[in-house]
């Protein structure tokens, strides 16, 4: 059973104690009190850090929808002195989900695609459940994980393989293709069942694909990247010798071992093969994981949910695309999804909508945020907002020489518990403010 309340005592004391604090300062100046506030939360994260054995660290504070403070610990590699930084790059996993929902959202609010159409419609093949092989599957359900479709046995080598053999997406999901198993499909009816899938949105990269004409690195690029001025990018190519890449890594007998993204020597080969036609794989560039991107280009990417689609001026999508993507399109009532262990509660279209449930899916428990979690090769990524109160957190860890374990008062892991808790205090002080 989890500690409930040892954490809400912590973090209550930790706010006695703060206030308590803010009264004995009263002779020093204001950016003295910043000064020290900021130092002692950069030391506060910096014990998690150190307590976890993380080999990199980013945390990055939104308030009032502005970075109010930033802490970078550690290195993009074990036996390297590149320090990780605002501007490192890593490979940030299942928050690349939210991008690719906004390219598709995109195409919607521009009447190319309806979120309630077959989807067969745009992939030109039909995509069914031979379970129900007379009901449609439609964009929506691809985007919030309601489809029917589960990564199946075969999910993981069709990835592996995709390149070299320039696999279509249809040896993956039709039944007389290489890859395609029995247990890509659930026996529950497509929109009655919420099962989180990584290769579903290679059905959603390959209909923005066909429906822009584009391929997905490019499309996401042109009308998200650019405008933002970000240099992210699907394809890794973009940006390599420019910013500075960090290695995943996952910690076993007594070394740390390279998992992706060591490319310090040589850039990786392309994936894009000879004879690629937009559509023919939408899984070609990750669109459910392969994003890298800094924790800078996360803040961004916060700021643009906080702004309603707008950041600084620019329109990537409409406030109506936006909040439908923030709307709940699944909720959990006792048996109708796979939780993850009470994590998804709630989901989106591309957007985990946190239900602040103590013991459960909560970060700080006076804000209701939504955003993604990311988990792969060592990795833990976070970027999470409160787009009422302008505040959200970004959290990414490049490698742990722990196992990660479940915290004691949520259903985030340890390491991203711990710092949550190291941050609240600070926030609830309000207290990081120059002006």
């Amino acid at each position: 059973m989890k500690k409930t309340s040892a954490s809400l005592t912590r973090i209550t004391s930790l706010v006695v104690v703060l206030l308590i604090a803010l009264g004995c300062q009263n002779n020093k100046s204001d950016a003295q009190v910043v000064r020290d506030w900021k130092n002692q939360l950069s030391n506060s994260v910096e014990d998690v850090y150190e307590d976890f054995d993380l080999l990199g660290l980013s945390v990055v504070l939104i308030e009032e929808g502005q970075i109010s403070w930033q802490g970078h610990y550690g290195t993009t590699h074990p036996d390297s002195k590149e320090e990780i930084s605002y501007d490192t790059k890593y490979r940030i996993a299942s928050i690349s989900k939210m991008v690719t929902a906004i390219a598709a959202m995109q195409l919607v609010e521009q009447g190319k695609i309806n979120l309630d159409q077959d989807v067969s419609t745009y992939l030109g093949w039909k995509l069914r459940n031979p379970h129900y092989p007379d009901v449609p599957i439609s964009l929506r359900q691809l985007l919030s994980h309601t489809s029917s479709i589960r990564d199946g046995g075969k999910y993981s080598n069709f990835s592996a393989d995709m390149t070299e053999k320039k696999l279509s997406i249809t040896d993956l999901f039709l039944p007389q293709g290489d890859y395609y198993t029995e247990d890509l499909f659930d026996s529950r009816e497509p929109g009655s069942y919420f099962s989180y899938t990584n290769c579903t949105w290679g059905l959603v990269a390959s209909i923005v694909e066909i429906i822009s004409g584009k391929r997905f690195d490019v499309y996401t690029n042109e009308y998200i990247f650019s405008p933002l001025n970000l240099s992210a990018s699907f394809n890794i190519h973009d940006f390599f010798g420019q910013n500075p890449l960090s290695g995943l890594y996952r910690f076993r007998e007594g070394s740390w071992i390279n998992q992706v993204d060591d490319y310090r020597n040589d850039p990786p080969p392309s994936r894009l093969f000879v004879g690629y036609e937009p559509g023919q794989n939408g899984l070609l560039f990750g669109p459910q994981g392969n994003l890298r991107a800094s924790s800078d280009d996360l803040v961004v990417l916060g700021k643009l949910f906080i702004g309603r689609g707008t950041f600084e001026g620019t329109k990537i999508i409409s406030e109506s695309s936006l909040n439908t993507m923030i709307q709940k399109q699944w909720e959990f009532n006792g048996s109708n999804g796979d939780t993850w262990d009470a994590f998804f509660n709630a989901y989106g279209l591309g957007v985990h909508i946190l239900s602040n449930q103590i013991g459960q899916d909560i970060i700080f428990p006076n804000l209701r945020m939504v955003g993604h979690a990311g988990i792969a090769y060592g990795l833990l990524s976070d970027l999470y907002v409160d787009l009422d109160n302008q505040t959200g957190i970004v959290f990414i860890i490049n490698g742990s020489k722990q196992e990660f374990e479940y915290g004691e008062n949520s259903t985030f892991y340890a390491v991203e518990e711990a710092a949550f808790q190291a941050v609240y205090p600070y926030l609830a002080s309000n207290r990081f403010y120059t002006n």
